[in-house]
């Protein structure tokens, strides 16, 4: 779930914007038959989704006889829920929150990872001298959720203590203004974000910040994980197979033209700043595409290394069989 900034954008010129950037010329109009499914992303639309808005409006779907739905997130919006109660057939959430949903019982299976390295970070300022997990002791550093609940505080305490940093060392400050301007106001020393949204808002604005990624500490959880009910990947693996193929195939197309899928995810909602929306997309390329496995590829260790986060946190009671809870089977068919 990653935010992303906002500004109004008149309709003639997205209109122009698209037109001139070949998008608009190259859309195929979705099939109104097919297969229907619903998918509820777990943020609102931005970006970060712009291979499901490719593989819609560049036909991949419709070539893979499917009509799709895709519902915007929000702060009030579990996407596990929605599938489990049978709102959505396919839904994108963190890792973690998939995992806890699991143990707790709802018959949810991955599918694919969209994002397969994490984009949370640890944000301070240049000028601040703050680059290291230990240098935020003394620090007010900010916290997603009171619980500590949220994936990015999850990960930030989870990186404490496989550091041995003693949490109580550090000032937890709530995050109010999920900007910039909760670093530069001077609110807290260390913001807790994503380089996908507050990192590409400090280089457009000029800002230095430096950036600490849990994940360099062995804190390894997937972003963005598709998955479905397990009822729909047993009962209906080859509906799964064509949507995985043609999202898949739709976030290479992202990553082949930034520029134009960019502009794709205007499409859902115009308000959406193209400046912001073109750096974001470039920053999430080398997050989806590592150049190591295929897009969307899943990897045991990371399941295994973030189920063992959320036990030893006290976030999952028992064990999840991890063989049965994800599968590489339909990325495998998409290559």
């Amino acid at each position: 779930m990653y935010g992303s900034k906002r500004h109004a954008i008149a309709v003639g010129t997205l209109l122009l914007v698209l037109l001139t950037g070949g998008v608009l010329t190259a859309c195929h109009t979705p099939s109104p038959g097919g297969d229907k499914i619903t998918v509820q992303l777990s943020w609102f639309h931005t970006v970060e989704f712009a291979g499901f808005y490719a593989a819609e409006l560049q036909g991949y779907y419709a070539e893979e006889n499917l009509t799709v739905r895709l519902l915007p997130g929000g702060f009030d919006v579990l996407p596990w829920e929605e599938v489990a109660e049978g709102e959505a057939d396919f839904g994108v959430t963190g890792g973690d929150s998939l995992l806890i949903a699991r143990s707790q019982g709802l018959p949810l299976e991955a599918i694919a990872t969209i994002f397969r390295e994490s984009p949370v970070v640890l944000v301070a300022l240049a000028e601040s001298g703050i680059e290291t997990p230990w240098d935020m002791v003394g620090k007010r550093v900010g916290m997603t959720s009171p619980a500590m609940d949220n994936t990015n505080d999850i990960q930030l305490l989870a990186m404490l203590q496989r550091l041995g940093i003693d949490r109580s060392q550090i000032e937890f400050v709530a995050i109010e203004d999920y900007s910039l301007n909760s670093l530069t106001s001077g609110t807290m020393d260390v913001y807790s974000g994503f380089s996908t949204n507050e990192v590409v808002e400090a280089r457009l604005k000029g800002v230095a910040v430096n950036q600490i990624f849990p994940q360099d500490y062995d804190v390894l959880i997937y972003p963005n994980v598709l998955f479905a009910d397990e009822q729909m990947v047993e009962g209906q693996p080859e509906l799964v197979e064509r949507f995985v193929r043609a999202t898949l195939r739709g976030y290479q197309y992202a990553i082949e033209n930034p520029v134009e899928a960019a502009e794709l995810a205007l499409w859902y909602d115009e308000t959406l700043d193209l400046e912001f929306q073109r750096a974001s997309m470039e920053a999430e390329i080398p997050l989806i595409d590592t150049g190591d496995a295929p897009i969307g590829a899943m990897e045991g260790v990371v399941w295994q290394r973030t189920q063992d986060i959320l036990v030893g946190s006290g976030f999952i009671s028992s064990t999840v069989d991890l063989g049965t809870f994800y599968t590489n089977e339909f990325v495998e068919k998409a290559k």
